[in-house]
């Protein structure tokens, strides 16, 4: 039993005057956002001014990058484990405490390098240190603990809500590296790691004290803000859980590794853009300004995609998602191929690419206890989140290494563009696990 289920602490959901997922959802929105200083989007606003506070190379650090990333992934399987039995608080309030210690550990890595002699050994074992920490509480746990919690509060609305959360997520990473650069230019690199760890490791935590719960069932309360009494039995879920599936028998199922590998490999395209961007317009004579500014007509189309595929996800098998998914990826690494031939292109990337970027969210929010149930949905979640991180470590060096062997970033692009087509291909071979479960009774 969760030992969270037992304890309160302050509020009571059974005493608010409307559905408390409500609540869980914007705390666990927050959570979510919170999470940015981990994601490479928020250590892509840092990136220059470690190669020149570290002397480090742009390969050399995107290795380190990588390393961190990797080690990171090893462990979340582990983490959805322990969430499982002790609840969103507890794992959430380690993670955020943690992702805190480590924005701290980063805000003095080069004082700490010129401690031990610095040298590029000494450099980047301590650079790798701090990004296997934030990466593994950043974008790992803590975004694993804040999307669990929300989906075990809704059934029959769990499209919609994840769709909120995407929206406002996506909202909150679009102008989180407008707010770590500001941030970076009135305290400096290291002040600003400064104020978002004090944040992450002092305050944030009274939130997740206060307002994370596990789940309705835990107080008596049934999913969707339905009373045990009123549930309309007329409406039944369109997609009904018949089995809860162990770690084991979801690893088991091809569903598991092609869901997760549409966001695993979108993440790692996305890591290696937004770590390259300004490298990658540059190579097709585009400003730095018009590098960065892509990604508000980006979080645009990301929104709008959200909304719909949010509203229509909750009617519709994910498979249909899936194959939205294969051809917005496949026309984002076509535009980026062509950037230099028109503006047709750039419009491609932005259109596609923020497609992805509103439906991963969904696939990966939705697929999982839709596939597999909650009862163990915190391994599940790790496991996928496993895959995920572990990819997402390779964009950076695979984008790097496309421009320093070939000199373009149109390999990596191909790479990933080929990658997208065969999940795409495997995807006509998945299916609900429990449907099958339906067909066998």
């Amino acid at each position: 039993m969760n030992k969270s289920q037992n304890s309160i602490l302050f509020i009571d959901p059974r005493k608010f005057p409307f559905y408390y997922g409500w609540i869980v959802l914007t705390v666990g929105t927050l959570g979510f956002v919170m999470s940015a200083p981990g994601q490479t989007i928020g250590v892509s606003a840092f990136t220059d001014s470690l190669l020149d506070s570290l002397s480090l190379s742009r390969d050399q650090l995107s290795l380190a990058y990588m390393g961190g990333t990797m080690i990171s992934a090893i462990a979340l399987t582990r983490a959805g484990q322990f969430f499982d039995r002790f609840g969103a608080r507890y794992t959430t309030l380690i993670a955020t405490f943690g992702l805190g210690i480590a924005l701290l550990y980063l805000s003095q890595v080069d004082k700490i390098t010129n401690a031990f002699g610095g040298g590029l050994l000494i450099t980047s074992v301590f650079i790798l240190i701090g990004f296997v920490f934030i990466r593994f509480f950043g974008q790992g746990v803590l975004s694993l603990s804040s999307r669990t919690m929300v989906v075990k509060w809704f059934d029959a609305k769990r499209g919609l809500a994840v769709g909120i959360m995407n929206v406002f997520g996506a909202f909150g990473f679009s102008i989180a590296p407008v707010l770590f650069d500001i941030l970076i230019l009135g305290h400096s690199w290291s002040g600003a790691w400064i104020i978002m760890g004090l944040v992450s490791a002092v305050a944030f935590p009274i939130v997740v004290i206060l307002f994370f719960k596990e789940s309705p069932e835990s107080f008596g309360l049934l999913p969707d803000g339905y009373s045990k009494t009123k549930r309309p039995i007329s409406k039944p879920l369109k997609f009904p859980i018949h089995k809860d599936f162990t770690l084991d028998e979801a690893r088991s199922t091809l569903s598991l590794w092609v869901f997760a590998g549409y966001p695993a490999l979108f993440g790692l395209v996305a890591t290696g853009f937004t770590f390259h961007v300004v490298s990658l317009f540059a190579e097709y004579d585009f400003s730095r300004d018009t590098a960065i500014q892509i990604f508000q007509p980006i979080a645009l189309v990301s929104v709008i995609s959200t909304i719909f595929c949010s509203w229509i996800s909750d009617h519709i098998q994910l498979k249909y998602l899936a194959y939205l998914f294969s051809i917005a990826a496949m026309l984002t690494m076509y535009g980026m191929m062509n950037l230099q031939s028109s503006g047709l292109y750039y419009w491609l990337l932005v259109g596609g690419y923020g497609t992805c970027s509103g439906v991963h969210g969904l696939v990966i929010s939705l697929f999982l206890p839709r596939f597999y149930g909650k009862k163990y949905l915190g391994a599940i979640t790790g496991q996928a989140m496993t895959l995920i991180v572990f990819a997402s470590a390779i964009g950076p060096i695979l984008f790097s290494q496309s421009l320093s062997v070939t000199g373009s970033y149109s390999t990596a692009a191909f790479i990933c563009g080929t990658g997208f087509f065969l999940l795409l291909i495997a995807s006509f071979f998945t299916k609900n696990p429990q449907e099958s479960l339906t067909n066998s009774n």
